[in-house]
């Protein structure tokens, strides 16, 4: 029996056996075949070509009826503009003919000059998106050999796979995929995207995991913690087969609270929001109840499409999300590039510090006519919600944020010249993720109209640690005192100068933070759709004076270790069947 870990990407529990998908690229051979074989070669990989061409046709009219159906079809839109580039088609050809490589070893060839190409451009991002690449070639391929279709399974089985593409699971038959574990792939790819929104329990990134797998091995995926056992004995077997039954009950009996006012036991409202980041998210959160929406991360629209958005496409798609959720708050969060998010070979591409360096409004007050043509955008939205408000990332001192207030002006100015409406009083806010946004933040509440602490960059700034580094993932600890410390400050000085204050990071989704954040005086939640009734269920049930209580024994403590121990035993003893589902022991 093995235990391995990876990056948990989809929550749930999963025991099958396995079926192994190699990775068929690098079992092609280099040589030289004559002249006639080269006009079989590309018959051959023309005909592959023309059935994945198919096959994608086909996709587009999957899953009509279900609610992920609009985001399975840009995805599917997105392969099909894919494999009509001129890399899978005019490049392999001229391949051929000119090294008389077989058609197969020819696409392999130029797909490692294009994996050269995207190694240069540092960041998740990109990696994920040449695995898009990849997955097509690895699909044509396949085609070419007859090799077995995922769309066949009509087993209960789990996936073990080098790395996942969403062609590839686009074609999974859901009700026989039971998990997924694979050795590369990331939380930004895709696939990722894909998995979680179908409920598959997933882990990606399982160093050397080929090394431990075989053939109808049988094995445990857990997406909550990141682990997959291989070979379980009967004991394990039983262990999580009651835990399996124990969270698909509990999910049920949380998912009941949708309805419920969201209130802590001594009557305080508690509002959760969502974060989103597309219109299947939108239709989740409304589903589940969310107050409204607390950031809409534009970036990812831009990513998604490859390319900078002009006004009027913007326009268009925050016109559609407005009207989606019409009657609730809607904050739209200006573009947060750099870092591992990139629009194209940018100046950031090559920044040695992304995280520390050229990004987000850094950018924007140098770019200044692409942030206009943003703020114009959601400035004539904004008649479509009377709640729209919109959130600047990255701030870090006042003289920013006075900078972006003018530009905003002068957009409002050109926009009424125009004789077009517009909603004249949009609440402008700021994400307090630097430290120094968070000591400023008595100062800052007397220029904006909201604060949303962005805890994942507050815990990195604050701690100096690359939170995508697993080399000092040790020292990424959102329980840190002086991160608390910061939060609490902000917290304090946005109540005292009558401003709303969220928390959006991952600890406002995680259940040992929850209690902890409300003692610290939070009232505002945003967090991943499919979490809000997680988050709501533990609200109901939590008094806000005890949770205050809870925050002055924390506080007290100097090492976030403690800290931590103390919040996992006040969860188990007000919320034992979450703290198990989430916080089991392992054998």
């Amino acid at each position: 029996m093995y235990l391995l870990r990876g990056i948990p990407i989809s929550r749930g529990i999963a025991i099958s056996n396995i079926l192994i998908r190699y990775d068929i690229t690098k079992m092609i051979r280099y040589y030289q075949v004559g002249e006639e074989e080269k006009e079989e070669e590309k018959k051959k990989y023309l005909k592959a070509i023309e059935d994945v061409k198919k096959e994608i046709e086909k996709l587009k009219n999957k899953n009509n009826n279900n609610n992920l159906s609009e985001q399975h079809e840009k995805i599917v839109d997105y392969y099909n503009l894919l494999i009509n580039e001129d890399f899978f088609v005019k490049n392999v050809i001229n391949r051929v003919n000119s090294d008389s490589y077989p058609a197969d070893a020819a696409l392999v060839y130029e797909l490692e000059i294009i994996k050269k190409q995207f190694d240069k451009l540092e960041g998740e991002y990109f990696q994920s998106r040449f695995l898009d690449f990849k997955a097509l070639a690895d699909r044509i391929i396949r085609k070419m050999y007859g090799d077995i279709d995922l769309a066949s399974i009509n087993e209960p089985l789990i996936i073990v796979s080098e790395e996942l593409s969403p062609a590839e699971v686009l074609h999974f038959p859901k009700e026989s995929v039971l998990g997924i574990a694979t050795e590369s792939g990331s939380t930004t790819s895709h696939a990722a995207i894909i998995v979680e929104s179908l409920e598959i329990p997933a882990v990606f990134g399982i160093k050397d995991l080929f090394n431990y797998v075989k053939k109808n091995d049988k094995v445990i995926v857990d997406g909550y913690k990141g682990i997959v056992i291989v070979n379980p004995d009967e004991s394990t077997i039983s262990d999580y087969t009651h835990l399996k039954s124990n969270y698909e009950l509990r999910e049920k009996e949380i998912f009941n609270v949708v309805g419920l006012p969201s209130k802590t036991l001594d009557n305080q409202e508690v509002k959760i929001y969502a974060n989103v980041s597309n219109s299947m998210e939108l239709n989740i959160a409304r589903r589940h109840g969310a107050a409204g929406i607390g950031l809409l991360r534009t970036e990812l629209l831009f990513i998604a499409n490859e390319k900078f958005l002009n006004e009027n496409e913007q326009f268009e798609i925050y016109k559609e999300y407005l009207l989606l959720f019409q009657d609730r708050e809607i904050i739209i969060r200006t573009l947060d590039m750099g870092g591992d998010k990139f629009i194209g070979n940018k100046k950031t591409n090559n920044d040695p510090n992304p995280f520390l360096g050229w990004r987000s409004i850094r950018v924007l007050l140098k770019e200044i006519e692409k942030f206009k043509q943003q703020l114009r955008a959601i400035i004539r939205a904004s008649v479509f919600n009377d709640n729209v408000k919109i959130m600047i990332p990255m701030i870090s001192s006042i003289e920013e944020i006075r900078r972006v207030k003018e530009i905003y002006e002068e957009c409002k100015l050109e926009i009424k010249k125009e004789g077009k409406p517009f909603k004249y009083n949009i609440p402008i806010g700021i994400m307090v993720e630097i430290p120094s946004a968070a000591i400023l933040s008595n100062q800052l509440a007397k220029e904006v109209d909201f604060f949303s602490l962005g805890t994942n960059d507050l815990v990195q700034y604050t701690l100096a640690v690359d939170r995508n580094n697993q080399a000092v993932a040790e020292f990424y600890q959102p329980l840190n005192p002086a991160v608390l410390a910061l939060i609490r400050y902000t917290v304090k000085n946005a109540n005292g100068n009558h401003i709303p204050v969220s928390v959006c990071g991952e600890i406002a989704r995680n259940p040992l933070y929850i209690r902890l954040l409300l003692g610290l005086g939070l009232r505002n939640f945003s967090v991943n759709p499919t979490y809000i009734p997680l988050v709501k269920s533990i609200v109901l049930k939590s008094n806000a004076a005890e949770t205050k209580e809870l925050w002055k024994t924390a506080r007290k403590m100097a090492i976030a270790s403690e800290i931590e121990e103390f919040l996992k035993a006040d969860l188990k003893k007000n919320f034992t069947d979450i703290y198990d589902s989430y916080f089991y022991e392992e054998k």
